[in-house]
């Protein structure tokens, strides 16, 4: 049953150790046949060493097992929770990889800040609100599904668009349309949570990616007139004369000198000249740090509030040496001489 989809999910699990996302048994691949609606999960604290084809778990929706020997992952209550709620995924990764879990244990989102983030994630990528104490003591796995899809809803985000959710305190669940995609995604998943990790230090001048640059990166790999990669069966025979022509027109752009193998470009005074871009802009929060309070000038009893320049004092006239000051008695001081004793009254009379 689903011979081919059961090698396709255990060689992607066996990608999670190979490409360091996981130790020991912390991670699991899913993956679901649409059709049927069933699923095909790595078998709960297998070793990734000895995981074969034969010992996948295929499920259905309800979570009855309907083919092996091994009881599934203990994480399949939420991967079915998941495909029920997204209807457009086909596979399922979770892992405790190191940093995208860092994120996780500290409910924050993982902020796009730069293209390599918005290459696989069209902003940024959210963290879950905790489980409560009941939804923890009561279904919890299948909670935790639910607590991704609440998210998603809340935030109107497309599933497909981002295609990962941190689970606040556990750790990231990513998926995609296939076993292999979703792997990939996982991989950058937590080397954009690694690269965060070091550019949320650098709280000077940090932000965000512009939208701009966030639609451009995005969309050029997943929008509808997407241009990145190969299209396999969509390029046309190539004409030969077009070929010699534009190789003819690039000669004639680029010159290469022998001297020293450097390359010229004719039409380079044509190139406006580029903006700077306006960077290390301080956040809200440090603006206000230096702001001068009239208030506690006028309290004082002098108004500081106008512009003044401080300039270095001048040097004191050279007059008389100073004498050194008595220092103060240390050590242990001679007790004071008592006071005589004060001469009897005589009260006779």
């Amino acid at each position: 049953m689903l011979e081919e989809l059961k090698e396709r999910v255990c060689k992607a699990n066996k990608m999670l150790r190979e490409s360091g996302l996981v130790i020991l048994t912390w991670g699991n691949v899913s993956a679901i046949d649409r059709k049927t609606g069933l699923v095909v999960i790595k078998p709960s604290a297998v070793s990734f060493e000895d995981l074969t084809p034969e010992k996948m778990v295929v499920v259905n929706l309800d979570g009855r097992v309907v083919e092996g020997e091994y009881r599934p992952s203990s994480d399949t209550p939420t991967h079915l929770a998941l495909y029920q709620g997204f209807e457009e995924i086909n596979s399922i990764v979770h892992t405790h990889s190191r940093y995208a879990t860092v994120w996780a244990q500290a409910g924050l989102d993982i902020v796009a800040y730069g293209t390599t983030h918005a290459d696989y994630f069209y902003g940024d990528v959210p963290c879950t609100m905790p489980l409560d104490d009941d939804m923890i003591e009561n279904d919890y796995e299948r909670n935790t599904g639910y607590a991704i899809i609440d998210t998603f809803a809340r935030r109107n985000l497309g599933c497909m668009e981002v295609p990962a959710c941190l689970v606040a305190q556990h750790g990231p669940f990513v998926w995609a349309e296939s076993p292999e995609q979703a792997v990939e995604n996982a991989i950058v998943l937590e080397e954009i949570a690694h690269m965060a990790v070091f550019n949320t230090n650098f709280q000077f001048g940090l932000t965000r990616i512009s939208d701009s640059l966030l639609d451009k990166h995005y969309l050029r790999k997943h929008g509808e007139n997407a241009y990145y990669g190969q299209t396999f069966g969509s390029v046309q025979a190539l004409d030969p004369e077009a070929a010699a022509a534009a190789e003819a027109a690039a000669a004639a752009d680029i010159q290469i000198a022998p001297s020293n193998h450097t390359v010229e470009l004719k039409n380079i005074s044509e190139i406006g000249e580029v903006a700077r871009p306006v960077i290390n802009k301080l956040p809200k929060k440090e603006e206000d740090v230096f702001k001068f309070d009239d208030k506690i000038a006028a309290d004082a009893g002098s108004d500081m509030s106008g512009d003044f320049e401080l300039t270095p004092l001048e040097p004191d006239a050279k007059g008389d040496d100073l004498l050194p000051s008595e220092p103060d008695p240390v050590g242990i001081q001679p007790e004071p001489a008592p006071e005589p004793p004060a001469e009897p009254l005589d009260f006779t009379f």
